[in-house]
């Protein structure tokens, strides 16, 4: 081998380890996500609007809340003309709370602190009985159980009995087998229990897990909001948007989804089930084009097959409540209503 070739070899296996070793670290942000956190520095406050430093959060159209200690105070709409090069600061309405001190808050798309603000009694709603429409709310990879609180009180003003399914303790949490076999678990329970119609909603992975579980028994209806409807495409788009080469989010999905390979994103076993899993169940798609995590071709797809799909413009992944809550949850009532009685 002339000293050329061995350096050309040297430099391709090099490069190889680089793309394998950036898709292992894709691969564990994927099964193994840091809740996502940010502040908003509120320089002054009125009694109906508060004027935060323009960031990537403060300026998102919608519902928010900040909150210090015990305080919470709900941010709502954006005013004035979006100019922002001319502004040092974004204006928002002031919907409920107190006016907010100057200085650092944080800033929360969840709304809720605690499970019982929005689902009084046990958390799974082991021991709650059924309404006659039962839902079965699925959260994603990082967030837990509170990530679905802001659905849940639209399925209430319909009369829905609600119950969520915590996949924290699982190795994969809900993309782990186990998370479907726990949904078609709490499925069974509540037909037992008397409800007529069972739901499925999940957000993100936990729509995923909703799809593998509507597809191993039958349910009346399946929301998925922000849905992860494959993981190669969505990692894909993840690394996309921070301008990464597309084909490390192919290596990363193949580190997260074969045998062995994937203890390199430290997990002792794969994402096995990598794609949405078709089934007759009458579905809902909340999803939004500034959602890298899901991809337009994996919408259309899933909307020929007879999905309702429902978009939203602005809000990155899984906070297109926040976006717009009176649209969001008018889409899962006109949903509701559509199903069989």
């Amino acid at each position: 081998m002339t000293t050329g070739a061995r350096t050309t070899a040297i430099g391709t296996a090099v490069g190889a380890a680089g793309t394998f070793g950036l898709g292992a670290l894709v691969a564990r942000r994927l099964l193994f996500p840091s809740p996502y956190t940010a502040t908003a520095t509120v320089h002054s406050a009125t009694p109906t609007e508060v004027a935060f430093a323009p960031t990537r959060d403060t300026r998102l159209p919608g519902t928010y809340r900040i909150t210090r200690g015990s305080t919470s105070v709900r941010i709502g709409a954006v005013l004035g003309d979006g100019d922002w090069s001319a502004q040092d600061a974004v204006r928002r309405t002031l919907v409920d709370g107190p006016e907010p001190a100057a200085g650092d808050w944080a800033w929360d798309a969840l709304m809720h602190d605690i499970v019982a603000e929005v689902l009084p009694g046990p958390a799974t709603g082991a021991d709650e009985a059924v309404a006659d429409t039962h839902v079965v709310h699925v959260h994603g990879q990082s967030l837990g159980p509170r990530q679905v609180l802001r659905g849940i009180p639209g399925w209430s003003g319909l009369g829905a009995s609600s119950e969520i399914v915590d996949t924290t303790d699982l190795p994969l949490r809900s993309l782990d087998p186990g998370a479907a076999d726990r949904i078609v678990a709490r499925v069974r329970v509540a037909r037992e229990r008397g409800a007529r119609r069972v739901v499925l909603q999940g957000w993100s992975a936990g729509a995923l897990a909703c799809s593998i579980a509507a597809a191993r028994t039958p349910v009346d209806g399946l929301v998925g909001v922000a849905p992860l409807l494959d993981v190669r495409s969505a990692l894909r788009g993840a690394v996309g948007a921070f301008h990464l080469p597309r084909f490390v989010g192919s290596v990363a999905a193949r580190i997260a989804t074969t045998p062995t390979l994937s203890r390199l994103a430290g997990a002792a076993s794969p994402v096995r089930t990598s794609t949405w899993q078709p089934s007759d169940t009458p579905t809902l798609l909340i999803r939004s084009t500034a959602d890298a995590f899901v991809a337009a071709t994996d919408v259309s797809a899933a909307e020929q097959r007879g999905a309702t799909v429902v978009t939203f413009r602005t809000a990155p992944h899984t906070l297109e409540w926040n976006e717009d809550p009176e649209r969001f949850d008018g889409a899962v009532r006109a949903f509701a209503e559509s199903l069989p009685a």
